[in-house]
């Protein structure tokens, strides 16, 4: 019996076209709520960036990689990104190796609007703020965003001591702590509610996705998803504009 069910956001729950959940997708929530299947958002968003359709009407939030887990009793998790680390990055994005997107608890601003940096604002449809980036120490960082191409991750990883990279788009990898990942929330989850990874089936489409994956009974990938996610997942669906989340629900029996 399928107790909880994990959800990645772009790409999954929301849209790349529109940005916005399809209509079967919500049908799909609401069928499982229902029936007392636990939602939970699982995202390298946090939670101020989700639209305002995913900020409520879900049990639980993973956030920002699995580094910030909240519900309506509280944090359950809280994992910044070592400080000695957060100055390292923060050094080489001011040298101008790369720009970064700084990802703490109440904000996130971004070091310049790069080309890639208004590329993936305008795939994810949010609207990054520009600051300067001694902010990064007004407050602990839980991600950054490195807008480096695929490979060039060495630049940050062989500098730093306690921080692993994980990638859903080519235009920049998110970097959490050594001890994060989607994998960790998953496991701060099955400990506050007391429910086993048999239980738990898992929704996503990117490589950042493939922890969460590894942590559940049952996995599904979207159809818009990359060959080595789909490789990983328990089911292939279709994609998400063309009711994917949906269908995979029809096809495990989670819909009343």
């Amino acid at each position: 019996m399928i107790k909880a069910a994990f959800f990645d956001v772009d790409g999954t729950l929301l849209s790349f076209a529109t940005h916005e959940m399809p209509v079967s997708t919500k049908e799909a929530i609401r069928s499982m709520r229902e029936q007392g299947i636990l939602t939970i958002v699982a995202s390298g968003r946090a939670h101020y960036q989700l639209p305002s359709c995913l900020r409520s009407g879900f049990d639980a939030y993973i956030t920002l990689n699995g580094q910030l887990c909240f519900d309506d009793r509280g944090v359950f998790r809280s994992n910044p990104i070592n400080p000695e680390d957060v100055h390292v990055i923060v050094d080489q994005a001011a040298q101008g190796l790369y720009d970064i997107l700084v990802m703490q608890r109440d904000r996130a601003f971004v070091s310049s609007f790069s080309e890639s940096v208004r590329a993936i604002m305008k795939q994810s449809g949010v609207t990054y703020e520009l600051d300067e980036l001694e902010r990064a120490f007004d407050a602990p960082v839980y991600q950054f965003c490195a807008f480096l191409d695929p490979g060039e991750e060495r630049i940050f990883m062989d500098a730093t001591k306690a921080v692993k990279q994980t990638r859903w788009s080519p235009w920049f990898c998110d970097v959490v702590p050594a001890q994060g990942g989607k994998s960790y929330g998953i496991q701060a989850v099955f400990e506050r509610y007391g429910i086993a990874p048999e239980e738990v089936v898992a929704f996503g489409d990117g490589e950042n996705d493939l922890s969460m994956f590894e942590m559940v009974g049952t996995s599904v990938a979207m159809g818009n998803a990359s060959d080595t996610v789909k490789a990983h997942a328990t089911l292939v669906t279709d994609d998400v504009d063309n009711d994917g989340l949906y269908n995979a629900c029809q096809k495990l029996g989670l819909l009343s």
